[in-house]
């Protein structure tokens, strides 16, 4: 006989249960129903991709975190690490499609990272993407901002603040200090590490990495300057003064926070933050993230920003293009640490049951009557004391207790009763919609005699 198998997982991967799954799921269709209301519509691309359309474009801390995947014809593929790239793979392959084209996609991907369970961060993870290919406008970049937004706010999360920055402007900090550009990209990885090492030590590595001392304490002086994002903008226009990358990123930047007032989103979730890089390299232009605003260190929600140059890697001319990601496991966690998140183990609103004298063909006939007015049901079918289908409904946690007796079918009525109140309330089984809708309306029984 064959040694037994060990059950056991992948580290930082996870089973996922239906109480989170339910609330993930009605997650996901507020953000459906908000993406779609921009105009967005769907896309769904392969998992695995070739290795080479994913290389090149992270930097190297990011492929570093790539899953290979060796095939048996020798060509080498990998699971997809966002659904940026493999989107733009999509627009290089089918150029015909009319622009500006506007897609939603929401897919796992796949990252060597450390697990963080607590804040929601597996190598497994699902992203809830928004991207617009063909148009330069900073109103498509305001436009994510909006959406991100409203999305964060439809999850239940009301304080965060959408933080933005623009690779622009953050060059021409770095080159206005005396670094020179070659340097940008070890600059920018260093300021990328600024939640997690401090400015302390984002100076400790630009400074092993050969930086003089005094350019790098003025790049980082100008990143350090706060207040709202008209202060932010004028100190750094004095600072700067008419550096050109610095201007052509303030003046975008200006036209997206004007755009991003214009669809609703108030300024008090607007921060011009100048420390903000986003780490991956196919970056262009805007940059933007989402933060918890009443907790420390939890990470991002969601971010994006333009890549306008990503396009042209797989051949033929670039197309100007905006995204933004929403983390869906992310979400889920700030709701668990925020003791938001409305989860329960069923969809169940009904755990209808039988006493001895009811047929399990009447039973099966009331729960079908129940489902067509969209009721969700579960069935218990075998005939049990009373006692014992309490405890059932109560440990699976379904609201109410339908009961079918012999006298419930004779009147074609079943018997409902709220485990939380304990009010009960007969129902004609085809209305019973009302009913039950009064029932769960009713408060719980408070605590004590």
């Amino acid at each position: 006989m064959a040694e037994p198998v060990v059950p056991r997982l992948f580290q930082g991967t996870r089973d996922v249960f239906p109480d989170e799954l339910l609330a993930r799921n009605a997650i996901q269709a507020s953000l459906v129903t908000i993406f779609e209301r921009y105009g967005f519509a769907p896309l769904e691309t392969p998992a695995m991709e070739h290795l080479d359309i994913l290389l090149g474009k992270y930097g190297p801390e990011g492929e570093k975190l790539i899953y290979k995947l060796a095939y048996k014809g020798g060509e080498v593929l990998a699971l997809r690490y966002d659904l940026t790239v493999p989107f733009s793979r999509v627009m290089a392959m089918n150029r015909e499609l009319p622009l500006p084209f506007k897609r939603w996609q929401i897919q796992p991907v796949w990252r060597a990272d450390r697990p963080q369970p607590q804040q929601g961060r597996f190598r497994e993870f699902i992203q809830c993407d928004v991207d617009t290919v063909g148009s330069e406008s900073m109103a498509a970049d305001a436009e994510n901002v909006a959406v991100v937004h409203d999305g964060i706010l439809a999850c239940g999360i009301e304080d965060f603040r959408v933080k933005i920055n623009h690779r622009r402007l953050l060059r021409g900090i770095i080159l206005s200090a005396g670094i020179a550009a070659t340097a940008e990209a070890d600059v920018l990885r260093c300021v990328d590490k600024l939640d997690k090492i401090g400015l302390s030590g984002v100076r400790d590595e630009l400074l092993a990495l050969g930086m003089p001392a005094t350019p790098t304490d003025r790049v980082l002086a100008i990143m350090d300057i706060e207040g709202d994002p008209s202060e932010v903008m004028a100190e750094a226009k004095r600072r700067l003064g008419d550096q050109e990358d610095a201007a052509v990123g303030l003046s975008e930047l200006e036209e997206l926070f004007r755009a991003a007032m214009a669809l609703g989103v108030p300024t008090k979730r607007l921060q011009l933050d100048l420390h903000l890089t986003r780490g991956l390299d196919y970056y262009t232009g805007p940059v933007y993230e989402v933060v918890l605003t009443n907790t420390d260190n939890f990470g991002s929600l969601g971010g994006g920003g333009r890549y306008n140059d990503l396009m042209g890697i797989y051949g033929g001319a670039p197309l100007p293009a905006t995204g933004v990601s929403i983390g869906l496991s992310r979400v889920l966690a700030a709701l668990q640490k925020l003791g938001k998140l409305d989860s329960r183990p069923t969809p169940s609103e009904i755990f209808l049951t039988r006493m001895a004298d009811v047929s399990l063909e009447a039973l099966l006939q009331t729960g079908t009557a129940l489902r067509a007015q969209g009721i969700a049901v579960e069935t218990h079918y075998d005939s049990e004391k009373m006692k014992k289908l309490f405890e059932r409904a109560e440990r699976k946690k379904i609201p109410v207790l339908g009961i079918l007796g012999g006298s419930e079918v004779s009147a074609g009525t079943v018997t409902l009763k709220h485990l939380g109140s304990g009010q009960q309330l007969t129902a004609v089984v085809a209305s019973a919609r009302e009913t039950l809708a009064s029932l769960i309306r009713t408060p719980t029984r408070p605590a004590g005699p």
